[in-house]
């Protein structure tokens, strides 16, 4: 069985970025007992070379199957991954790294991002969910 990892990167939305971290750790808490559940991290970017408040979320799973299973039982609730508004399909919003955002940002304008997941604490920029193909683990 191949494991699987989810990785979803966010931006808090501005001034709330503990909150927005505790939101994350706790949401993955909430997921334990799920079939196929391992557990997940949360990241905080730290060398200032992406938009304040960068968050990363890491979900991993036994295999994709287990995966899968978790998104229906999600997908109508109020969590990080899916839109609070069900009913917007825009898409994720990491064109922001790579346009000059940041450097708007960094020179005072406000951040143009909809902060549309976890109760309107973030934005998603990114989502990858991807099959582990090799991993090491050191010996020391």
């Amino acid at each position: 069985m191949t494991k699987r990892r989810d990785v979803f990167i966010f931006v808090a939305e501005p001034g709330k970025d503990d909150q927005a971290q505790a939101y994350l750790g706790e949401w993955l808490r909430s997921l334990d007992g799920h079939p196929g559940y391992l557990g997940g991290s949360v990241l905080r970017e730290c060398a200032g070379e992406l938009l304040p408040g960068t968050l990363v979320m890491t979900l991993e799973f036994e295999s994709t199957d287990a995966a899968r299973a978790l998104w229906p039982k999600i997908e109508h609730t109020v969590n990080p991954l899916y839109p609070d508004d069900k009913s917007d399909k825009t898409p994720d919003q990491g064109a922001a790294y790579f346009d000059g955002t940041a450097d708007a940002v960094r020179d005072g304008a406000p951040l143009p991002l909809r902060f549309s997941r976890g109760n309107g604490l973030l934005a998603r920029m990114l989502h990858i969910h991807a099959a582990q193909v090799d991993e090491f683990v050191s010996a020391g």
